[in-house]
């Protein structure tokens, strides 16, 4: 009956023992020997081929930086004229004026037009004028009914002209056309000698410069960047920008420009229709750029062929040949080839698995042998050593990689790139002092309104000025005794008698969660206010605006910046683009040389110790107005390893490549582990239990692999074994395993 039940199930099992074995130990080593020499080709070419770029990307993009923050600062100065304008003109409707007074009124509250006059657009009669001559020569005004023009560059015997329009209404002539003149000039910032700053009009026309003079091809290489900004197509809610570098001449000195166009993403500003375009050009210094050690990648990639090579070679000696010798003889076992002792591995799961194989055969041929005393129970390393010593070779060569991060303090920094943080400080530094300024003028044009007007009338004129500006979090006004007059937006910080003071721009606070800036103006109407020390001193009714924190951070944060900190004269935080502490001590403390060096000027340096090299710089918040006094300054921090440099780019792609190989030994001696490892250890665990006596626990393949062969292997020992056991009291032990017998017998 035996013969005739058993000999499909054990065909059943040499047939699977005979199909060819897919995965197991060999792809995981095959694939970790491919990976290893792919990252040693990528070593070679991305780390090994790179060479001294003589117009670093950093240097490129110092200048695309500097145009853009030029451009910036030109885009809020014409948005901001504009609206100054219609605002001005719009306090107005309901009580119009004689045209000399209101050209009166203006001039007193903003210094920043060169001429004013108020004309009929429909006659084109003069009815009043202010300052330079306004050039309308030329001009349609007959078309203008109830929207102002856009703004427009006109030419003038002084040199272009761009005009603001604003309706007002006048006593005897009504509505009338009110134009602002004024010349477009580029922020006042501090340039290097070598460096150039131009504004260019649609036809290439320049309208403002700074700097040094071009000559014939770097005025050839201005108009190259000129049109690919007007032939550049940003994405949404970007603008056009970007960088270049000229042909070098006989001396081999070439020439960098960065470009930006001043429109605002989406074109809804008055600044775009007028086509402008910033370039920013200076020269490239002699070394630009330097490698540390320019045959590193080369010497690593060599490195990691011999490891690989190494590696898969052990892996084969070690893990590989043992397992499939060991499966070898636990197949022989099985055919019943029982004359010759098991010499397999003696270390390790396999040994483990070696020794029970041998002790098992030593049972097939005496089946009345006492089974095997079972092993103390002991953690055992097994194929998780070599494993480990391959990961450990490995992580050696990844290891040196992964620790060029950029922070090495030789990392040579261009000159260029240096200048370019410290003007672009300088630039965040006047942007700051110009929207401070411009707010303390808004409440300066507001106070005559405010002086005569009835709470409502006053509530009304804040409202509307809250909602034309978004700088403020809120508008108010004080009585003589610092009493709430009216109120728009935020409630106050602060009221009573020590809330009304001198006009200009203050810290309302000392400590708490958020600093408090503040515009204040005199509700008066005299012709023009005193600043400094002979600043109004007496106390009357005062109308106050406190701007929003995060509008001074918006002014802050500029992209290629890196940290940014506006900080008092006692050098705390006062805003910041990225989180900071109020009224908190500068992050930066190594900023500190670099401040004082700040007082004559803008100031930049790279500093190397006390931590990673930065690139720190600093600025006053300088120029004309009551800012100018309070000693604030700017600070930016920049650390080098983010500089786009030849050095940093080598050592990201070194520590590319270390990751990637670190990647490779995870993927495949982790898969080694699991998928071979583990189910070994297990196995080796069931065959002692097997030459130990258990013959109940049955052995189950858990892969179509070699362990799974060498478990199928074991199950048919321990069916053969079982059934010698049951065989009748006296009868002799079978002369071959009963897996051989029932094949045979299947056979015939």
């Amino acid at each position: 009956m035996s013969t005739a039940t058993n000999p499909p199930r054990q065909h059943r099992y040499r047939r699977r023992a005979d199909m060819p074995l897919l995965g197991g130990i060999r792809p995981p080593i095959a694939l970790l020997l491919i990976l290893l020499l792919a990252v040693a080709a990528i070593t070679a070419l991305a780390v090994g081929g790179l060479r001294v770029d003589d117009t670093p990307q950093a240097v490129r993009e110092s200048h695309q930086f500097a145009a853009e923050d030029t451009a910036g600062s030109l885009r809020a100065g014409l948005h901001e004229s504009a609206t100054d304008l219609r605002r001005a003109a719009a306090r107005y409707d309901g009580a119009p004026a004689e045209p000399a007074a209101v050209l009166t009124a203006l001039g007193q509250a903003y210094q920043k037009w060169r001429g004013t006059v108020i004309v009929r657009p429909d006659t084109g009669r003069l009815l009043a004028a202010r300052g330079e001559t306004v050039p309308l020569a030329g001009l349609d005004l007959a078309k203008v009914t109830d929207t102002a023009p856009a703004p427009l560059l006109v030419p003038s015997t002084a040199g272009t002209r761009l005009l603001t329009f604003a309706l007002v209404t006048t006593k005897a002539d009504g509505r009338a056309l009110l134009v602002a003149s004024d010349n477009l000039r580029l922020p006042g910032i501090a340039t290097r000698k070598e460096q150039t700053i131009q504004v260019l009009d649609a036809t290439g026309a320049v309208l403002d410069s700074t700097g040094a003079a071009l000559a014939e091809p770097d005025k050839r290489l201005v108009a190259t960047a000129r049109e690919r900004a007007a032939r550049q197509r940003p994405a949404p809610g970007e603008t056009a920008s970007g960088s270049l570098a000229g042909s070098p001449d006989d001396k081999g000195v070439r020439r960098v420009a960065g470009y930006a166009v001043v429109a605002t993403p989406g074109g809804h500003d008055p600044a775009t229709p007028l086509g402008l375009t910033v370039v920013s050009t200076s020269t490239v210094d002699g070394k630009p750029g330097s490698l540390r050690h320019p045959a590193l990648g080369l010497a690593a990639a060599g490195a990691l062929l011999v490891v690989a090579l190494l590696l898969a070679f052990f892996l084969i000696r070690t893990l590989q040949r043992p397992l499939l010798r060991l499966f070898l003889d636990a197949r022989r076992l099985t055919r019943g080839e029982l004359d010759q002792p098991v010499r397999g591995p003696r270390r390790g799961e396999a040994g483990r698995i070696n020794r029970a194989l041998e002790e098992l055969r030593l049972q097939l041929l005496d089946p009345a042998r006492p089974p095997a005393e079972a092993p103390a129970a002991k953690r055992r390393p097994g194929i998780a050593l070599p494993l480990a010593l391959c990961a450990v070779v490995i992580l050696g060569w990844s290891g040196p990689l992964l620790l060029l991060g950029g922070s090495d303090t030789e990392v040579r920094v261009p000159t260029q790139v240096v200048a370019g943080q410290r003007d672009r400080t300088d630039t965040a530094a006047d942007r700051v002092r110009q929207a401070l300024n411009e707010g303390y003028a808004d409440l300066r044009s507001l106070a005559p309104a405010l002086a005569g007007a009835s709470v409502g009338q006053a509530t009304t004129l804040l409202r509307a000025t809250l909602a034309e500006h978004d700088r403020y979090r809120s508008l108010y006004v004080l009585g003589a005794g610092g009493e709430l007059l009216a109120q728009a937006g935020d409630t106050p910080h602060r009221t009573g008698p020590e809330a009304v003071g001198p006009s200009g721009v203050l810290l309302l606070n000392t400590s708490g969660k958020e600093p408090r800036i503040a515009a204040r103006a005199a509700l008066t109407a005299a012709p023009a206010e005193p600043e400094g020390d002979d600043a109004q001193a007496a106390k009357g009714p005062v109308v106050v605006g406190e701007f929003k924190t995060d509008f001074l951070s918006t002014l802050l944060t500029r992209p290629g910046l890196g940290r940014v900190w506006l900080i008092d004269d006692r050098q705390r935080v006062l805003a910041a683009n990225e989180g900071y502490s109020s009224f908190g001590d500068l992050p930066e403390g190594r900023a500190r040389a670099v401040l004082d060096d700040a007082k004559k000027g803008p100031a930049a340096d790279v500093v190397r110790t006390g931590g990673d090299p930065s690139l720190v710089s600093a600025a006053q918040l300088g120029g004309n107005g009551t800012v100018a006094k309070l000693g604030w300054s700017v600070v930016t921090a920049h650390p080098v390893a983010w500089l786009h440099l030849d050095q940093n780019r080598a050592d990201r792609r070194a520590v590319l490549a270390g990751m990637l190989g670190l990647a490779a030994a995870t993927l495949c001696l982790g898969w080694l582990f699991i998928a071979v490892g583990l189910p070994l250890r297990r196995l080796a665990a069931s065959a002692e239990a097997l030459a130990a006596g258990d013959r109940r626990t049955v052995l189950y393949p858990v892969h179509h692999d070699e362990v799974g062969a060498v478990a199928r292997s074991l199950e048919l020992i321990r069916q053969d074994l079982g059934s010698a056991a049951k065989a009748p009291p006296g009868r002799g032990a079978p002369t071959a395993p009963a897996s051989t017998t029932a094949a045979s017998t299947t056979a015939r």
